[in-house]
């Protein structure tokens, strides 16, 4: 089977500023059976050459200035080399010019989130046309999978739940790096402090605000708690926007307690979650799967994050970490904090929770989940081409 896929276009694949999405094309067509060939379409940068063969995957680079030329360089150069399927990401945008010129083609729709499909990004018409044109969706949970069912009204049986993966094994190898202790030091950490980790974007839907707020309680408690936060407010950008502005404001009383790391590349995250203790997650935002907590528990990290969007499919509430709702943050965030401490015990046996249940979303699971169901799509395409027999 020949597969192409079409990346949004704003970052490359693989990704050179850290991007979720092109992370997540890149890891799981790395699990691509090597019978199936896989192209795809992505932005041009200075780190890669214009297209590179890298086993079964092709990648195809053009310049990026702007999504409708963008789509229509990828639609000459699919013209020439027609695919069995097309997927596209977290653009369901792009399906209508893809249809217009490739009617029997089947085209679906990967959704990260349920933003691109919101009537901000694409409106109510548009989409609808979306739903009719496209063979089907993939989301990343259950829980995105549902909201577009009932936002959009796909129906059941066209959009398929397909979680993402982690490889552990740079995470795990990360815990007996040489240079962790000289990063906890660059980062201003003694031996002896207890550290709570934040990483990721700092944005208020990601809800770092609640995280500072419930930590300024952790530290009335406890002396030798650290709170570390590591990211931007984009992905490799440091700029200081309003909302980091008030973060910092709300961390100044608590001077060297709180430390901020700027955006760090996720090639170098692995051991930047080897500073960290336990990993917050603090998302008041409906969030689709948060694969910050599968990263943080293939490190053997438990993981205190909320209860929103499908965040509870990964994380095991008082098995592999703990749940507690935005509004809760304050009030609960320092007793589960002391139970952490005062019981050793229990930290070791939820990092242990934590890896074990990490290893059970693999990137090989995901691609084959992804060929699923681009096999039964192909399939009643080719028995649809298949010629009536006469009979008598």
């Amino acid at each position: 089977m020949n597969i192409a896929i079409i990346s949004p276009g704003p970052f490359s694949v693989p990704p050179v500023k850290g991007s979720s999405v092109e992370h997540d094309i890149d890891e799981v067509t790395k699990m691509i059976d090597p019978e199936h060939k896989v192209t795809i379409y992505t932005r041009r940068c200075a780190t890669y050459p214009k297209s590179t063969v890298e086993e079964n995957r092709e990648f195809i680079r053009f310049s990026y200035d702007g999504p409708g030329p963008y789509l229509r360089k990828i639609i000459k150069h699919i013209r020439k080399h027609k695919p069995d399927v097309i997927l596209v990401e977290n653009r369901p945008i792009y399906v209508l010019q893809l249809k217009r010129h490739f009617p029997k083609i089947p085209v679906f729709v990967n959704m990260h989130s349920h933003v691109y499909g919101s009537p901000g990004m694409i409106s109510k018409e548009k989409m609808k046309r979306v739903v009719r044109l496209a063979s089907g969706f993939i989301t990343n949970s259950e829980f995105l999978r549902q909201h577009f069912i009932k936002s959009c009204k796909i129906p059941a049986e066209k959009i398929h739940a397909v979680h993402l993966g982690v490889d552990v094994s740079p995470y795990q190898v990360a815990k007996l790096h040489y240079t962790i202790k000289k990063l906890r030091k660059q980062v201003g950490l003694s031996p002896d402090d207890r550290v709570l980790f934040y990483a990721g974007r700092l944005m208020r839907g990601k809800g770092v605000h609640i995280l500072i707020k419930a930590f300024h309680q952790v530290s009335k408690q406890d002396p030798r708690a650290r709170l570390v936060i590591v990211g931007g407010t984009g992905y490799g950008s440091n700029r200081l926007n309003p909302y980091v502005r008030e973060l910092k404001r709300l961390a100044k009383p608590l001077g060297d307690k709180v430390r901020f790391v700027n955006f760090v590349p996720s090639a170098q995250m692995p051991l930047y979650y080897q500073i960290g203790d336990v990993v917050a997650t603090p998302s008041i935002w409906k969030e689709a799967f948060c694969r910050v907590n599968l990263e943080a528990m293939a490190s053997s990290k438990p993981v205190i994050s909320t209860t929103r969007g499908g965040i509870k499919e990964v994380v095991t509430h008082q098995g592999s970490g703990f749940l507690i709702p935005p509004k809760d943050w304050e009030k609960e965030l320092p007793a589960v904090w002391e139970l952490l401490w005062s019981a050793p015990y229990v930290r070791t046996e939820m990092g242990k929770q934590a890896l074990l249940r990490a290893k059970q979303f693999s990137w090989y699971a995901t691609a084959q989940g992804y060929l699923r169901v681009f096999e039964n799509a192909v399939g009643k395409r080719q028995k649809e081409k298949l010629p009536l027999l006469k009979t008598g």
